[in-house]
């Protein structure tokens, strides 16, 4: 009888498993060998297809113990590094996270390399420890499983370690996507990557080139009016800014996205576009075709659950295209390593009833560019231009709300026409942007000339809108600036409440301005907001806006001066 006893310990458990793996297998064989010259004697064809497979597993095991100890070789120095820093530390919960940073396009800002490093707080250590997995064949990506404990610690601004997740009206565009550093579990099945970052996984091929997942988000709002002299406008309501659910994909080079949303009680679809990335003289290039929404300003381009505040500017709400903030078309932008440009030619939006009524589209030429001039390790500055002309069909005649509270009252608004149809606009606008360490502060404008038919000649208008903002995380975040585009995207929560955190706390100020008294029966506004973001998690926030907005209508249901005070509140996931 032979015995085998196995007791690794410590730093040799697996490759204690593997020798005791090993010599199971050499016993086994040794049996085999005897029973397979018993069998060969009475024609057992059973035990000798069990000793070629014995053999075979053996092997495996000896490959598998080579290449094992190849990459303990290779982590050994991180490795020994963070055992030293560790040494008579409590003990903490670690967070799990991957890096998956494939052969990137074109990076605008570099992502953050895994480094073994060690940083201490005064309650408990930050570590960040690097070690590389086995690569896959025919593979040039680097593969890091990086641990983190929480708080972690705030990255430069405008870099990808700033953020979570790309603007929510991108795609996941192949090497930019995958160059920000992913907070979440992942778990492997059948050769597929499963990625847990926003509750729903994302299904990921080990080298990043494939990925599939389910999108959307819920945000569920509650606004209480008071303070008006028109009692129409004092309402208190709830109601879902947004109730959406799609996919989207990547297939190397190729990604896409299909959304809709289900709020307003009716289902429309919002985004439905693919976009092809490739290099074009050095720079990355995008070509996108589908409906999408479009850039234009700052806070205009940003999707409504990675505003600031519960509703976008004046400036977003009000410099508007007739055709909305979707169109149908095709779009062309280019990426340098500190800026942008992004062009754009559209119809309507798919959900348009121009098909159904026999007219033709609204045409919008967009143009959008931003630049960062400067920015060091604490700080950057964004500069940004943009513009449009609309060529519009001709209708029964031309008016606009601008909302000036948040969705749950829209009879508080800015009413401009109805007046003569519109001809045709001309709109443009700059952005001023900075970041300070954790605080923030956005300037930006913009001016609509407008065309009208008439049959006496024509007539003119002008509409012009300016906002400035400003805020502070209160927790040492970095302000969620995604440099690639020039817009919000998702923050990085460095120390999320069910890790035992606080999660990111916000606050941040507004003030806008809105004159479009030189359009016929236009009218004049200006609001001051206040609010208050907790993030507990990347992807799931509570906001507070308290806004006191004062307007001057000469047409509508509520003519004349008024003001008026709104508190909201506002439950949001995006998955």
């Amino acid at each position: 009888m032979t015995s085998i006893v196995c007791s690794p310990k410590g730093e040799n458990v697996r490759r204690g498993r593997y020798a005791c793996g090993v010599a199971l297998i050499a016993v086994a064989a040794s049996f085999c060998g005897e029973g397979e010259a018993r069998g060969a004697s009475s024609g057992n064809v059973d035990v000798q297809a069990l000793a070629d497979l014995v053999k075979a597993q053996a092997r495996q095991i000896h490959d598998l113990q080579a290449r094992l100890d190849l990459v303990e070789k290779r982590s050994a120095p991180a490795t020994a590094k963070s055992s030293s820093a560790l040494a008579g530390k409590p003990k903490t919960a670690y967070a799990a996270t991957t890096m998956v940073a494939p052969a990137v396009l074109h990076p605008v800002v570099a992502p953050p390399q895994a480094s073994s490093s060690v940083v201490a707080t005064a309650n408990q250590p930050v570590v960040n420890e690097a070690r590389p997995t086995f690569r896959i064949a025919n593979d040039s990506s680097n593969m890091f499983t990086t641990r983190h404990v929480y708080p972690l610690i705030a990255a430069p601004p405008g870099t990808y370690g700033a953020i979570s997740a790309m603007p929510s009206n991108s795609s996941p565009v192949y090497g930019v996507e995958s160059s920000i550093p992913s907070a979440a579990r992942t778990t492997t099945v059948g050769g597929l990557v499963l990625n847990w970052g926003k509750g729903l996984p994302e299904f990921t091929t080990p080298d990043g080139h494939y990925a599939f997942r389910v999108r959307g988000r819920v945000l569920a709002d509650y606004g209480a009016a008071f303070g008006s002299r028109f009692g129409g406008q004092n309402v208190s309501r709830t109601g879902l800014r947004a109730a959406r659910i799609g996919i989207e994909g990547r297939a190397r080079q190729l990604s896409w996205v299909f959304e809709t949303d289900f709020s307003g009680n009716q289902v429309q679809i919002v985004s439905a576009f693919a976009t092809w990335s490739d290099k074009m003289a050095g720079h990355l290039v995008e070509y996108t075709l589908g409906n999408k929404f479009n850039e234009r300003g700052f806070d205009g381009s940003t999707g409504s659950d990675q505003t600031v505040f519960l509703d976008r500017d004046l400036v977003a709400n009000a410099i508007l295209p007739v055709k909305g903030w979707y169109g149908l078309g095709g779009a062309y932008k280019i990426f340098g390593k500190s800026w942008h440009v992004a062009a754009q030619i559209t119809g309507d939006d798919v959900n348009s009833s121009n098909t159904t009524n026999n007219v033709r589209d609204d045409l919008t030429y967009e143009l959008r560019s931003h630049w960062i001039p400067w920015r060091s390790k604490d700080a950057l500055i964004h500069l940004g231009a943009w513009g449009f002309y609309e060529d519009v069909k001709p209708a029964a005649s031309f008016s606009q709300n601008v909302r000036l509270m948040a969705r749950t009252d829209d009879a508080f608004s800015a009413y401009l026409g109805p007046t003569v149809p519109l001809a045709n606009s001309l709109a443009g606008g700059l952005e001023l942007f900075g970041i300070w360490k954790n605080a923030w502060a956005l300037a930006e404008g913009g001016v609509r000339s407008m065309k009208f038919r008439d049959l006496s000649g024509g007539g003119r208008g002008t509409e012009k809108a300016a906002s400035a903002q400003t805020g502070i995380f209160l927790t040492g975040e970095t302000p969620n600036y995604f440099a690639h585009t020039g817009q919000w995207a998702t923050p990085r929560v460095l120390n999320p409440v069910p890790d035992g955190g606080l999660g990111a706390w916000e606050v941040a100020a507004r003030a806008d301005w809105l004159d479009a008294s030189d359009v016929p029966t236009g009218a004049r506004a200006w609001t001051v907001t206040l609010g208050v973001n907790w993030y507990l998690v990347n992807y799931a926030r509570l906001m507070l806006n308290y806004t006191h907005a004062h307007v001057s209508n000469k047409t509508g249901s509520y003519i004349g001066e008024t003001g008026g005070n709104m508190i909201g509140m506002r439950a949001g996931v995006t998955f």
